[in-house]
């Protein structure tokens, strides 16, 4: 995001939006997961796959990893 900020106007703005939107979209697929994860509890499904919607939504949560890791 340095780039976006050495760039200023109306390309900072765009980037600002972009970004807000990758958010909201990364919000909603964790929401939709632990929806996912309440239902299969619900239906009373092994908890294996509740746990599989579970370690998704920690997955989303983390930051990524580097190549060297």
């Amino acid at each position: 995001m340095s780039s976006c900020r050495q760039m200023g106007g109306p390309f900072l703005f765009r980037c600002s939006l972009l970004t807000l939107f990758l958010g909201f979209a990364l919000a909603l697929r964790e929401f939709a997961l632990g929806i996912e994860a309440l239902g299969r509890f619900v239906r009373r499904e092994p908890l294996r796959r509740v746990h599989e919607c579970v370690f998704g939504v920690l997955a989303l949560e983390s930051g990524p990893v580097g190549p060297r890791l």
